[in-house]
C-alpha cells in the first residue's frame, strides 16, 4: 500500500524545496498544491497564475481525490505539498491514512517574503492559524504526525532530516538533501510567478537570520499569527 505523506505548510516556507527533496525519495512521486485549484475556484483569490491553475489543476475535491488515487498506484510514496489555507473548511476523508507533517516559520518571516510578490497580505494568506486548528482537529486520525520548524531543520539538515523521516515512519535517504537546479515538471502553473529562487537551488541553504519589525500593515499580520506559531511551535519535533 502506497505510503501518503500529507504536508501542510504556510506559504514562503521552503516548501517548494522540500517538495523537491522528498521527490528525490526512490519511488516517492509529488503533487504540488493539489487543492490550489479548489481554492481559487471557491474564492476571489486575485494570485499570480489564477487562469492558469484553474484550467490545469482540479476544481473540485473529488477530482483532487481522483487525481491522488491514480498517482499513488504509481508509486510506494506520495508526498502531497499543500497549503492551510487551501484545506481550510473542506473534507479530508482521501487523506485520513496519512502521515502528516507540518511545516511552520516564524510569521514575520513568512510576511516578509509574501509581500514581495502580494502587496496585500491577509493573515489567512499565512496559513498558521488554520496549520494549529488543523493540527488539532487531525490528531484523532490514525498516522503519524509531526510539526517541524522549517530554519530549524535548515540550521542542520543531514542531520535533522533522518529525525524528521523516522517521524514520519520512513527510511531516510541521502539523496534527501540535493536535487537538480531549474524547474521540475510537477511544478504547479504558477511556478513563474513564485519559484524563481527556488530554482536557482541544488540543496539546503542556511535559515535566514530575523527581519527587523515591518512596516506597521505587516506587522498587525504578524501578531495576529504569532498565537498560532507559538503553539505550533511549542508542539514541534525537537532537535
Amino acid at each position: 500500500m502506497t505510503k501518503i505523506i500529507h504536508a501542510i505548510s504556510g506559504p514562503r516556507n521552503i516548501s517548494t524545496a522540500l517538495m523537491y527533496s522528498f521527490a528525490q525519495r526512490p519511488g516517492c512521486g509529488v503533487l504540488d498544491e493539489p487543492m490550489y485549484g479548489v481554492y481559487l475556484n471557491e474564492s476571489e483569490a486575485q494570485h499570480p497564475g489564477r487562469l492558469e491553475t484553474l484550467a490545469e489543476w482540479p476544481k473540485t475535491v473529488e477530482g483532487v481525490e481522483q487525481w491522488v488515487r491514480k498517482e499513488s498506484a504509481q508509486c510506494e510514496e506520495l508526498y502531497l505539498k499543500n497549503m492551510a489555507h487551501h484545506m481550510e473548511g473542506q473534507p479530508w476523508h482521501w487523506v485520513e491514512a496519512s502521515a502528516f507533517i507540518f511545516w511552520i516559520r516564524h510569521p514575520r518571516k513568512v510576511v516578509q517574503s509574501f509581500a514581495k510578490v502580494i502587496d496585500h497580505v491577509e493573515a489567512r494568506d499565512i496559513g498558521l492559524i488554520e496549520e494549529w486548528e488543523q493540527w488539532q482537529a487531525i490528531q484523532s486520525l490514525p498516522g503519524e504526525k509531526c510539526i517541524v520548524d522549517s530554519d530549524e531543520l535548515l540550521a542542520n539538515p543531514k542531520e535533522n532530516f533522518p529525525k524528521v523521516c523516522e517521524a514520519l515512519g520512513i527510511p531516510w535517504r541521502e539523496e534527501m538533501l540535493a536535487w537538480s537546479a531549474g524547474p521540475k515538471d510537477f511544478d504547479g502553473p504558477w511556478w513563474p510567478h513564485w519559484y524563481a529562487n527556488v530554482h536557482k537551488s541544488t540543496g539546503f541553504g542556511p535559515p535566514k537570520r530575523m527581519p527587523e519589525p515591518l512596516e506597521s500593515r505587516y506587522e498587525k499580520v504578524v501578531h495576529e499569527t504569532l498565537p498560532a506559531y507559538e503553539a505550533l511551535y511549542s508542539n514541534r519535533l525537537k532537535f
